[in-house]
């Protein structure tokens, strides 16, 4: 017997079993996979309306075209639903039990968009407070009315408000199926329906009894608990004993690390992992869940024991809700950068993970520090990635560990260089490793902000801004003025398992290879190490 199970003991008749590495632990909202903006309500309002909703409704209405882009994969991660024309009727469906379910987010959309666009229209710096009175019953009890100080109108949301009311709460659900990595529809295009052998569990994302799931995928655990406490019988049940067997999983060595020093180990894109004999700091967590016949590290490589999560904004490809849920029973403390807008596009991160079950989280404002055994995590600014959007959620970071100093900039842009020597000064002592993106040519902003903007943006103001960071010369200047020992190229979303959330597969030629290696071969032509990580990669510092 396993005394560390984490279950119920096991009875006559029972075994103990592992989750399989292929299972997919998904959760979804609305039918639809949940990213950042789809667990706070406000968000999740205007994607349903302007976004989701007619997606699916032009799916139905001309099916072949879609099938069609979905033959062509150039066009993965476009507007196009990945479902075949015997997928109809399910999505009719789908859009049927959306407009009833989610009847008060929709009218939350249509008077958000509309008294927005109204206010814009009338409001030009005189008093906004008899608008208070002609707020639409949606609206009403959850936003204060404001100006910038170039007497611009706006709607200043309390979010914590619209959460409380537990508008998204019966949007919640968790998908569980055996599926391969390649085999995952691309986020935002596809919704997920049920499918063979597949379980749909009506939890929501909070629920303890997700963790019983998720400790099965490193440690055994008795079946028949699992079943019981999620109160399922019959097919479902058969189904759920399909996706776990007897055969632990692999590791890549030992996960916990008691020897001198830290060790840095890389588990793709933008996720990694600092440890010393005392403590554990995890940035950006997003790491395979499968298996495979590469140099991978996967879920079961990091630690049982995750003292701090490090999350730098609310992109989907840093803030997962999918991978955060399961490392939930494992983490100790959060920390975000601060939110305090009150702006629909930028959601608290604070608030989504208190949806998520999170008690423990920490909001950092820039240069604000919190003391960890053995070191320090710093808040820093992030400027850039974000199309010129303002927003808060977002801080680049300093880890001062074991008397090294990392610092990650994620994907800043470099554009104003003057920001660097302050936060040179701010970090003191020597930078030993410096990480960051160079997703020079990002997305237009339309991507992942459409359905958000109040007003439709004209095609050459969306090429122009993007989601990108920094290329070959603005991110030689940022080493310049931080001077750190060696650079890290990460998150570039080219790690097999990123492909469904990022959309993306770059070809040898694309900008961001050729600018990124014309960085790395400056920095090695100047005597400094530098490299561009992929997959996985392990350090003593």
């Amino acid at each position: 017997m396993f005394p560390d199970s984490n279950v119920h003991p096991v009875a006559a008749g029972d075994e103990f079993v592992y989750l399989k590495s292929d299972v997919k632990i998904e959760p979804l909202v609305c039918g639809w996979y949940a990213w950042s903006h789809l667990v706070s309500p406000a968000a999740l309002a205007l994607h349903l309306r302007f976004r989701m909703l007619p997606l699916l409704r032009n799916f139905v209405d001309n099916p072949s075209i879609h099938v069609s882009a979905n033959l062509d994969p150039n066009m993965y991660g476009g507007p196009f639903v990945s479902l075949a024309e015997a997928d109809i009727a399910a999505v009719r469906q789908l859009i049927e039990d959306t407009e009833t379910t989610c009847a008060e987010l929709l009218a939350f959309a249509d008077e958000y968009r509309a008294f927005d666009a109204r206010l814009q229209q009338e409001a030009q710096g005189g008093t906004l407070n008899d608008y208070y009175t002609e707020l639409p019953q949606a609206l009403r009890g959850c936003l204060e009315l404001v100006y910038d100080l170039h007497h611009r109108p706006a709607l200043r949301l309390f979010e914590a408000l619209l959460y409380a009311q537990g508008l998204a709460v019966s949007t919640q659900q968790v998908l569980l199926q055996s599926l391969r990595e390649d085999e995952r529809h691309f986020f935002m295009s596809t919704p997920r329906l049920p499918a063979p052998g597949s379980v749909t569990l009506p939890l929501r994302f909070s629920d303890a009894r997700l963790d019983l799931l998720a400790r099965a995928r490193s440690k055994p655990a008795s079946f028949n608990a699992i079943a019981e406490q999620l109160e399922l019988a019959g097919e479902q049940r058969t189904a759920l004993r399909a996706m776990f067997d007897t055969t632990p999983p692999r590791r890549r060595g030992p996960i916990d690390h008691s020897g001198d020093g830290v060790r840095v180990r890389y588990f793709g894109h933008a996720c990694v992992l600092f440890q010393t004999a005392e403590v554990s700091v995890l940035f950006d967590p997003f790491v395979s869940i499968e298996e495979a016949d590469d140099e991978r590290f996967t879920i079961n490589d990091l630690p049982e024991r995750i003292d701090y999560v490090v999350l730098s904004h609310s992109h989907q490809d840093h803030f997962s809700p999918e991978m955060l849920i399961q490392l939930r029973h494992r983490i100790g403390q959060v920390i975000v950068p601060a939110n305090n807008s009150g702006h629909v596009a930028d959601p608290s991160m604070k608030l989504a993970l208190g949806e998520m079950g999170f008690g423990n989280v920490v909001v950092l404002d820039c240069l604000d520090t919190v003391q960890i055994p053995g070191g320090r995590i710093c808040s820093l600014p992030f400027t850039g990635e974000h199309a010129d959007l303002s927003i808060y959620s977002k801080h680049a970071v300093a880890l001062n560990l074991g008397g090294r100093n990392f610092v990650f900039l994620v994907d800043s842009d470099g554009r104003d260089l003057v920001m660097y020597e302050h936060m040179r000064r701010a970090i003191g002592g020597r930078i030993d490793a410096l990480f960051i993106g160079m997703e020079c040519h990002g997305a237009p902003l339309n991507w992942l902000y459409e359905p958000l903007l109040g007003k439709p943006l004209n095609r050459r103001n969306n090429e122009a801004r993007r989601l990108s960071g920094a290329d070959c010369d603005r991110a030689w200047g940022i080493v310049g003025k931080l001077e750190p020992a060696r650079v890290f190229v990460y998150a570039m979303g080219q790690e097999p398992w990123m492909r469904y959330i990022m959309g993306l597969q770059y070809s040898p030629d694309s900008i961001q290879l050729t600018e990124s290696q014309r960085f790395i071969d400056r920095c090695r032509s100047h005597g400094m190490e530098a490299e561009r990580l992929y997959l996985s990669g392990e350090w003593p510092f």
